[in-house]
C-alpha cells in the first residue's frame, strides 16, 4: 500500500530544482505534516474504503539517493480495530515498524525546471513490505511550487499487489477476521508529497 508512497523520489528533484544554488548543493528533507500517502482497499468486490499514513518521512541526497520512511504504525482508516488489525495482522509493526522506499535519481534530469513549471515522469522505486522488497513503477507529477520547495502528486494511482510481497495470507486473514467474504489484494496508492531545501 505504499508505492505509493512511491512517489517521493521525485524528490530527487528538488536537488535539480534551484536557480539560486547548484543542484547537488543541499539536501532535501521531506515536509511531513504537509504531505500524504493514501491507499484504497475494496472488501467483497463492491465496498470500497480511503486509508491513509500520518507519519512520513524523507530525505534526498546530494547524489540523488532517496529514500522515504512510512510509519506502518500510524496508518488511520477511522476505525480503531480496523488499523489495530492492519498493524498486527497485515505490516506486524512489532517486527517491521517502517515501510521503506528507496531510489536512485538523477538531479541533472530536473535542472530547468523553473518555478511554476511542472514535469510529468515514471519512477522506479523499491518498496519493501516486512522485508520483501520488491519494484514498484510511479506516475507522478513535479511540481516545483518555489524556490526551495517541489510538490510531488499521483498523476494515476500507483498498484501495490500484496501478493508480490507474499501477503496473501495476511490479506485472507483480514478478511476472515472481519468477516468478510474477500478483500481485493491490490491496492491503488496516491501521493501527495511537499519537498523543501534545507
Amino acid at each position: 500500500m505504499i508505492k505509493a508512497l512511491t512517489a517521493m523520489f521525485f524528490a530527487a528533484s528538488l536537488i535539480a530544482c534551484s536557480a539560486d544554488a547548484p543542484v547537488t548543493d543541499d539536501m532535501w528533507q521531506l515536509n511531513g505534516p504537509a504531505s500524504n500517502i493514501s491507499f484504497i482497499s475494496v472488501k467483497n468486490g463492491d465496498v470500497v474504503e480511503v486509508s491513509r499514513f500520518s507519519d512520513l518521512s524523507g530525505t534526498v541526497s546530494e547524489d540523488g539517493g532517496a529514500r522515504l520512511e512510512v510509519d506502518a504504525g500510524s496508518v488511520e482508516t477511522l476505525v480503531d480495530i480496523r488499523n489495530e488489525r492492519l498493524r498486527d495482522i497485515f505490516f506486524e509493526t512489532s517486527q517491521f515498524p517502517v515501510v521503506p522506499v528507496t531510489a536512485n535519481l538523477d538531479p541533472a534530469t530536473f535542472a530547468a525546471l523553473e518555478v511554476g513549471d511542472n514535469l510529468d515522469m515514471e519512477v522506479e522505486l523499491t518498496v519493501s513490505l516486512r522485508g520483501v522488497a520488491r519494484s514498484v513503477y510511479a506516475n507522478v507529477r513535479l511540481i516545483r511550487n518555489g524556490a526551495d520547495s517541489v510538490l510531488v502528486i499521483s498523476s494515476e494511482p500507483a498498484l501495490i499487489d500484496a501478493r508480490d510481497f507474499g501477503l496473501d495470507d495476511a490479506v485472507t486473514a483480514l478478511a476472515e477476521i472481519a468477516g468478510l467474504e474477500a478483500i481485493t489484494p491490490v491496492f491503488p496508492v496516491s501521493v501527495y508529497l511537499v519537498f523543501e531545501r534545507g
